[in-house]
């Protein structure tokens, strides 16, 4: 059987492939064996859960675990241990202050506080590679824009204009005049994204593994819909957002309206539409060109988010925006910056003295050119 790393690397491959293929039968072929291998990536998720609790289950039993450890070499822990995730998500399942999953074992302790004794308790490498592998799946801009991570020093350098040597005819043997450009740095020093889950003692789950699923999900999606917010705020704004001749309040949805429309974004790369259900099928689906043929083709991938192509642009689902909203342009010229890692934690709800799992990021974002991007809104 195929390792989980193996397993992504094909998908990858495979969403490659879709990409550039022209042929149907191939894409439909290529899109069931996504689906094979999401299944089985899955099989061997769920069954490394099971075999972690079963160790648990063992442990609390009395059973001795045997761990082949030199016995003049001490243990060393990290963030990517299994005897730390379930430490930390014991600790996370707290309700008040009975851990759900039963005291930590010797083992979970010594790795907890071998990595938390110096720091706060960072989240376990395998449920952060899950968080941030799902965030994009509630954020399609996000999901697309070119991201980093830098702690300091982020900016958006934005060009504004050729002051000298523009493509123009020369003589020959002429040299050409050199091209000075002209660009602002803006800055940019990240928003505060904090989202809580509420949980109380009524809510049960089967095994640790099932409440590491809840977390990560809730967690997951709430940050994403944040981040894609912080993102649509920055694209409206009018310092760090698109340009306010690429702004249309009032639109009208025919063939002709759009393509004009779509004619104002400037820049190479990959352009991609967004828009929420009701736009895409009530407006651009119903969208005719001059011959009567429909300009929007449905998409036949199984993906919950590319739903066609309009003029050659790629359609996603973007259930962040409104009803009658259009947004499109050049992903890659929307940067986006992660400047701390996430960060989750347990805490009691002073009015409610509910206990809660917090989530915390500082992110932030903004338009390489704004003339890459154009807003719609249809009357």
């Amino acid at each position: 059987m195929r390792t989980i790393d193996e397993i992504e690397a094909r998908e990858a491959e495979i969403k490659q492939l879709i990409t550039d293929s022209a042929n149907e039968e191939e894409v439909r072929a290529l899109s069931a064996e996504i689906d094979d291998l999401k299944a089985e990536r899955e099989e061997l998720r769920k069954a490394a859960q099971a075999a972690a609790e079963e160790k648990r289950k063992a442990a609390e039993c009395g059973e001795t675990i045997r761990e082949e450890i030199t016995m003049n070499e001490e243990r060393t822990f990290t963030a990517a241990s299994e005897e730390y995730r379930s430490a930390w998500l014991k600790n996370l399942a707290v309700v008040e202050g009975r851990r759900m999953f039963g005291d930590l074992t010797e083992v979970e302790e010594r790795a907890y506080t071998h990595l938390t004794s110096n720091s706060s308790a960072v989240v376990p490498t395998a449920v952060m590679n899950r968080i941030v592998e799902l965030v994009p799946s509630f954020a399609p801009m996000y999901a697309d824009a070119s991201k980093s991570a830098m702690t300091q020093g982020f900016g958006v350098p934005r060009h504004t204009a050729i002051a000298a040597g523009d493509a123009a005819a020369t003589n020959e043997g002429a040299a050409p005049t050199d091209e000075q450009d002209s660009f602002d740095l803006l800055s940019i020093s990240g928003v505060e994204i904090k989202k809580v889950v509420k949980y109380s003692r009524k809510m049960k789950w089967q095994s640790i593994g099932a409440f590491e699923d809840w977390v990560v999900k809730h967690i997951a999606e709430r940050i994403g819909v944040a981040k894609e917010t912080r993102i649509l705020a920055q694209l409206n704004d009018a310092t760090y957002g698109i340009d306010a001749g690429n702004v249309n309040a009032s639109a009208t949805a025919d063939d002709a309206s759009i393509r004009a429309e779509l004619a104002k974004i400037k820049g190479q790369g990959r352009k991609v539409v967004y828009a929420n259900a009701y736009t895409i099928w009530n407006i651009l689906a119903g969208i005719n060109d001059g011959a009567g043929n429909k300009a929007f083709i449905p998409s036949p991938q199984a993906d919950p988010v590319t739903q066609g192509v309009i003029y050659g642009m790629t359609v996603k689902l973007d259930d962040n925006l409104a009803n009658k909203v259009m947004y499109a342009g050049i992903p890659g010229k929307l940067l986006a910056n992660d400047f701390e890692a996430l960060f989750i934690n347990r805490a009691m709800d002073p009015k409610t003295f509910e206990d809660i799992i917090a989530g915390y990021s500082l992110f932030d974002a903004g338009l390489e050119n704004p003339k890459s991007f154009v807003k719609v809104t249809f009357q």
